[in-house]
């Protein structure tokens, strides 16, 4: 049961608040019929209003003609080329000034329109092409969306602190943990059972030992001191036997791996994701790397390819703005007034792939007459999220390529200058020729 100890002034002052609220009630009542700005488009359908058949198809209708005649220049939040559309109701009195606005521009702008030309000059002089074809609904339900839908998602979007992404993280850490440790576990269970059955034994042969002495001798032996059992000398000589065989194979196995960086990933000055740009949005590899068919090297792109996306794609799937941002500071990009700065600067890219000074390779020779594909020796990198080597790049990995590869004979004038082997395909005396078969083996290839 509640009950309340208030005085007569409580009284009258907790009376005197719900007053206050009723009066900020009608007000904020009142502010939400009235239009803003004079602007006669106010969205006055509820997010829960795209229930509606009718509502959802005016809204998904917007998404279609926003998507094709909008996305490009405007994003709902924030600026791209031209200003956000979330608070566009703002910029214009009434409704049939921002379609005629729409419609075209550049004609508003001519005849001295005082906020088309503002419009105009706070963007850098950006002319927005006119857009006639859209009908008046049409820019209606473009409207819609983004207030209905594009707004809903972002809000939608924020998970509570602990929501989703806790969730998923813990239960990615728990499955990680859940499927390595009892591995771990159970090896070092298998090796605590041999530890004990090897001491078992060895405890066992010995006083087998002492009683087989006792009974030729007569006499009762004395068993020895543990330290004297751990110290004799066939132990010690089988501890050296294979210390001996064990930094042998690791001398050995360093020597061969001397100068090799298999597996290696380095951390980069921008987290760039290849599994975003090749892998889902299949970016070919050589828009980036352009001298793969043309020259030796692939060559590592300038900040200027970058900015060619970039200066319209301002925010990623996993790091927001935040490593786009470090693209803006390498280039010298303003995005706020979409102009550059600054001077550029390059992108300080640590190598992976590296060879050594004696080692001659061509990428053109493989990628444009060779035809091989990138991940032949890159591995997938499409999927990488940080880029590793894939391969040794051992001289072994290479012979055993060139030994095993096929050329591309068939339309290659390339090769042309190889008539035997050409004949010898003709007649079926030969099924395909291997770079082995071309000198790709010889020592001059690589090294000269």
């Amino acid at each position: 049961m509640r009950v309340y100890f208030c005085s007569v002034k409580s009284k009258i002052a907790m009376s005197n608040c719900r007053n206050g609220f009723k009066i900020i009630f009608l007000l904020f009542a009142l502010a939400s019929i009235l239009p803003f700005k004079a602007y006669a488009y106010n969205p006055t359908e509820s997010f829960d209003d795209l229930s509606n058949p009718d509502i959802a198809a005016r809204v998904e209708e917007g998404k279609k003609l926003f998507k094709a005649n909008c996305a490009a220049c405007h994003k709902v939040e924030g600026k791209l080329l031209g200003p956000g559309l979330a608070d566009i109701w703002t910029l214009w009195e009434t409704q049939e000034r921002l379609i005629k606005w729409v419609h075209n521009s550049q004609e508003m702008i001519n005849s001295g329109d005082a906020q088309a030309v503002k419009l105009f000059n706070e963007n850098n002089k950006l002319v927005m092409p006119p857009f006639p074809q859209l009908s008046n609904e049409q820019v209606v339900s473009i409207l819609e969306y983004y207030v209905q839908a594009e707004q809903k998602k972002l809000f939608d979007a924020k998970p509570a602190a602990g929501g989703a992404t806790a969730q998923k993280d813990a239960t990615i850490g728990g499955e990680a943990a859940g499927d390595s440790t009892p591995n771990k576990w159970i090896l070092i269970t298998i090796i605590g059972v041999l530890a004990i059955v090897a001491i078992t034994l060895y405890s066992v042969t010995s006083k087998l030992d002492r009683l087989v002495q006792e009974k030729a001798t007569g006499e009762i032996a004395e068993e020895g001191s543990i330290a004297s059992k751990i110290l004799n000398k066939k132990l010690l000589g089988a501890i050296v036997i294979l210390g001996i065989v064990f930094l042998g194979y690791n001398i050995v196995r360093g020597a061969i791996d001397l100068g090799r960086s298999q597996g290696y990933a380095p951390e980069q000055p921008i987290k760039f994701s290849h599994a975003l740009h090749a892998g889902q949005n299949k970016i070919d590899c050589q828009y980036c790397h352009s001298g793969a068919e043309k020259s030796r090297h692939a060559v590592i792109p300038s900040v200027a390819v970058c900015m060619n996306c970039h200066k319209y794609v301002q925010e990623g799937p996993k790091f927001g703005n935040k490593e786009i941002a470090k693209i803006y500071e390498y280039s010298g990009w303003d995005p706020e007034s979409s102009t550059f700065k600054n001077a550029p600067k390059p992108i300080q890219w640590v190598k992976v792939h590296n060879l050594p000074d004696y080692v001659y390779f061509n990428h053109s020779q493989h990628v444009k007459v060779g035809g091989i594909e990138c991940q032949t020796c890159h591995g997938n990198v499409q999927e990488m999220e940080v880029v590793q080597q894939f391969a040794p790049l051992s001289m072994g990995w290479c012979i055993n390529c060139h030994r095993q590869t096929d050329v591309q004979f068939a339309n290659n004038d390339y090769y042309s200058i190889f008539e035997k082997y050409h004949d010898e395909i003709k007649k079926g005396e030969r099924s395909g020729v291997t770079v082995n078969d071309i000198g790709g083996t010889e020592c001059a290839k690589c090294h000269y």
